[in-house]
């Protein structure tokens, strides 16, 4: 059977797999057929721009969208390294407008720096009558207090919106109030960078009364006398929560239909307290994650403090009952022990990152087959540096599912036993530390990139070498398309890329296949160096020390004739902007 025998129903369910720009490639002119499946009964096109050259991006404006417009039911945008800008060319079309696109069920905008942009985005989702997800990420913009009221205002009011993910760097970080619209609709709630306090998570629930799912953070006062009505929609709670264990204990105690939990605490609640909270308040719980870190009142016998801990988490209730275990280490900042704290978390460790550099003393649990939950398959984000994992406790903890991982060279021998997968692996940051043994630096890193075929990033900070080569001499990946060189310290000095360096780049295996670059050169005549000779680059992010300090003027005028050269001497298609968080960033989107 070929695949034009297959029935209308099993292509079109088939459609959905690829890509805008995949679909037009493979399908778009093969036969009448497949053109009235893709053009007229296909309805679900994802217009995902993020991570796509200059030309891929303004082919698919020009010749995609406008057939299509009404079929689009999700747009994802980036203004990140890779597609500086994407979102207000976007924005500043003709030939159609945001508001054009109907049938949006999904709009999701990342690393977004301008108001503006963000007031015209959040306005024009008012004309779309089926969004239902709205997601906001790594966007960094100044708002003041009744600029936030507006901006929640403005979502509540978005009466199909079940799906909310805001993650936006504002000066106020505090969570202002929705205003007086109540949202029936909006279930899933997700807010990292604001802080509630009990009294504003009241009235979040006044206006979300439906709301099912939040995820964010939490920091109470020791004197807040905020009485909570019972919130019976709530089923999932994802918290950092900052404050006493008996404020914890009243915002959960109005959450009795809660099935999962999890949350990161600065204070320690025992398991017979915690067992007395879930039996009271917490009835319906099916699944608990914690991790609470606290300090000791003092530093003596430790292992008796340790057993203390864990046998209140022995008990008929989380052994036999829930299956529920947890693990506790003891922790000191220095060598002398002066300063001391405790981390105590549910097995296996639930949470995404793990970066703890500090040396583990001691350590307990009651997982009967404890080698069993030293697993993390959690964990997505690691640090290992060159006192990492050092001691005998940690060094069994085992790193399968890493995608984002921060290694100094040289690793110790133990690094491939507790890393032992790198097959996800999406980023790698690479740094030296002093006073180590630098010659086989390059060969371990070697061995990295050798086992991770998926590796999109690889960013150097600190180096040494006694031979003084640079990072990139030899090295080799299949996979690697972006290099992070902005903030390079070579032998003890920020380390720019002059004439020879640029042409020694260009040249390098990983130079070639490069297509984002980050990087700071000596002048701007460097700049076009690389654009002109590295064939694969679609993005360059770049600092010129010549305009650090500049003879004459300011560094932002300075700035403004670099951006003015560049846009003469580049292609009329390309890009030039000035970063909006760095003075001395500027992107090129090339080609």
């Amino acid at each position: 059977m070929n695949f034009t025998s297959l029935p209308n129903a099993i292509i079109l369910n088939l459609f959905e797999y690829f890509s805008l720009i995949e679909l037009f490639q493979y399908f778009s002119g093969l036969n009448s057929r497949l053109n009235k499946l893709l053009y007229q009964e296909f309805q679900k096109f994802h217009l995902d721009l993020r991570s796509l050259s200059k030309r891929k991006v303004n082919e698919i404006y020009e010749n995609y969208i406008p057939s299509i417009i009404n079929q689009i039911i999700s747009i994802h945008l980036s203004n990140d390294y890779e597609t500086p800008q994407q979102i207000q060319s976007f924005m500043s079309r003709d030939d159609y407008k945001l508001h054009q696109f109907l049938h949006l069920q999904s709009i999701s905008i990342s690393n977004l720096q301008c108001k503006q942009t963000l007031d015209k985005i959040i306005t024009e989702c008012s004309n779309f009558p089926y969004l239902t997800h709205l997601t906001l990420t790594s966007c960094t913009i100044e708002m003041s207090e009744s600029d936030k009221q507006h901006f929640f205002y403005q979502i509540w009011s978005l009466s199909k919106l079940k799906y909310c993910h805001t993650d936006i760097d504002s000066h106020t970080k505090s969570y202002s109030s929705s205003s007086p619209v109540i949202s029936k609709s909006l279930k899933y709630l997700i807010i990292p960078n604001n802080i509630f306090s009990l009294s504003k998570f009241a009235d979040l629930y006044q206006h979300t009364p439906n709301l099912r799912h939040l995820s964010t953070w939490f920091v109470v006062e020791y004197n807040e006398l905020q009485i909570l009505n019972p919130m019976y929609s709530i089923t999932q709670l994802n918290i950092i929560f900052h404050g006493l264990g008996n404020m914890l204990e009243h915002l959960l105690q109005n959450l009795p239909n809660l099935l999962q939990l999890k949350c990161d605490l600065n204070v320690y609640i025992n398991g017979n307290e915690w067992e007395d909270i879930i039996k009271k308040s917490l009835p319906k719980l099916k699944m608990l994650q914690v991790k609470m870190r606290y300090t000791p009142s003092n530093n003596e016998n430790k292992e008796n403090q340790l057993n203390e801990i864990v046998d209140s988490y022995r008990t008929n209730f989380w052994i036999n009952e829930h299956q529920w275990f947890i693990r506790c280490h003891w922790y000191t900042i220095d060598p002398k022990e002066r300063f001391n704290f405790i981390d105590v978390f549910t097995v296996p460790y639930a949470f995404d990152s793990f970066w703890e550099d500090n040396i583990c003393l001691l350590a307990k649990s009651t997982a009967l087959y404890d080698k069993n939950y030293l697993q993390c398959p959690c964990v997505k984000t690691l640090n290992y540096g060159s006192s990492s994992f050092t001691d005998p406790i940690r060094s069994r903890l085992r790193f399968n599912n890493l995608q984002h991982l921060s290694v100094s060279l040289p690793f110790n021998e133990r690094f491939f036993f507790i890393v032992s997968r790198f097959d996800r692996l999406r980023s790698l940051f690479v740094y030296t530390e002093e006073n180590k043994n630098l010659n086989n630096i390059q060969f371990q890193l070697q061995l990295i990139l050798d086992q991770a075929p998926r590796l999109y990033s690889l960013e150097f900070s600190t180096w040494a070498r006694s031979d003084s080569e640079a990072p990139l001499t030899g090295l080799r990946s299949d996979s690697v398309r972006r290099l992070d060189l902005i903030r390079f310290y070579f032998n003890g000095q920020i380390y720019h890329f002059a004439e020879k360096e640029c042409i020694q780049l260009s040249h390098s295996p990983l130079g070639i296949q490069c297509e984002v670059l980050l990087i700071t050169v000596k002048n701007r005549k460097n700049i076009l160096h690389l654009i002109n000779n590295m064939k694969n680059l679609r993005s360059l992010y770049v600092h010129s020390i010549d305009h650090y300090w500049p003879e004459n003027g300011s560094v932002s005028s300075a700035m403004d004739g670099l951006v003015q050269w560049l846009y003469e001497q580049l292609p009329s298609k390309s890009t030039v902007t000035k970063s909006q968080t760095d003075s001395f960033g500027i992107h090129i989107w090339i080609r």
